[in-house]
């Protein structure tokens, strides 16, 4: 081997031949290094259950909200995978990024990515939010971040020696972006944070990337409401109905731009069916769907499930006013 093949692998061993590519080598190496021996080292168990090296350092902390950063490869070994061989051949795509949710497995808590810091290349680096409260879109749930402003953030206004403010929210969320939160978070929808009702009054889906931040105001408790809304999600008593025969399952009172999931049960092979302007299908397979109320109004519509050669499956469903 001539001395200058030797020089090239050498390179190619430390990164390759660009300047950039070993650099991004060395730093890569010293991170490795570091989630074995940095005091700031931690476990990151991501949505899907996988766990992975990281490190976590301080960045900032107030009463209202809890940032760090988080440096992990893009690659690495996963912690909780059986060994495949070499350690190299273990070796996995990570595919964190903005919006994901992660837990911090050393001390139980769960953050939220929400800043990439694209200028570091050699692994992934991004600021992350402590997220305290849970709330449920569609049988789903989310880890949010969820405070009250703080008062720099309050327009104050003055007029002739006198001053006051206005704002619109008193709340302020940051939810990962998906189909289900951009569906459902729109003004004037209702969500419950940590047991109290509260009001979307503005929605900024294009600031941050993989975020929605969602301003709300404080609503109102309606317990005799609710109750009614229990009763009126409640199909026939099941001792009416025979165990066997085929029934649609979901509930059949809604309100004007709800959406709502029903599924078939005793029935296969059929599809479903809404005779009505009033509501649409959004999402279907052989045995759910989930519609859209499209109207405003109140009033009244069918949902159907329709089988070849069969009777039709009909559920009757009320739209009711606000």
């Amino acid at each position: 081997m001539s001395g200058l093949d030797n020089l090239g692998l050498r390179l190619q061993y430390t990164g390759g031949n660009r300047q950039i590519d070993r650099m991004n080598e060395d730093k890569l190496k010293s991170l490795k290094k570091a989630l074995l021996y940095s005091y700031q080292s931690a476990t990151a168990i991501l949505a899907d259950g996988r766990e992975f090296r990281c490190l976590i350092n301080p960045d900032k902390l107030k009463n209202v909200y809890d940032d760090k950063i988080i440096s992990i490869p893009f690659k690495d070994i996963c912690l909780n995978k059986d060994r495949i061989g070499k350690t190299t051949n273990g070796i996995e795509d990570i595919g964190m990024k903005p919006g994901d949710i992660f837990t911090w497995k050393e001390n139980e808590t769960d953050w939220l990515v929400f800043l990439q810091r694209f200028e570091e290349t050699a692994y992934f680096r991004a600021e992350i939010r402590r997220c305290k409260y849970t709330v449920t879109i569609d049988d789903t749930e989310y880890k949010c971040y969820a405070a009250r402003p703080s008062l720099n953030e309050i327009d104050w206004r003055e007029q002739k020696e006198k001053a006051w403010n206005d704002i619109d929210y008193t709340l302020q969320m940051y939810i990962t972006k998906d189909e289900k939160t951009e569906a459902f978070f729109h003004r004037f929808a209702i969500i419950k944070v940590n047991g109290q009702p509260w009001e979307v009054q503005s929605v900024d889906s294009m600031s941050s990337d993989g975020i929605i931040l969602v301003y709300l105001k404080e609503w109102y408790n309606n317990s005799i409401q609710e109750a009614k809304d229990a009763e009126d999600a409640k199909i026939a008593p099941e001792d009416d109905i025979d165990a066997n025969d085929p029934v649609i399952i979901g509930p059949a009172a809604v309100y004007p731009y709800d959406k709502k999931s029903y599924t078939i049960e005793n029935a296969e092979g059929g599809q479903w069916v809404i005779g009505s302007q009033k509501a649409k299908i959004i999402d279907q397979d052989e045995t759910m769907v989930k519609i859209e109320i499209v109207s405003g109004r109140s009033g009244n519509f069918e949902l159907k499930y329709v089988r070849d050669g069969e009777d039709d499956i009909i559920l009757p469903i009320e739209i009711k006013s606000l």
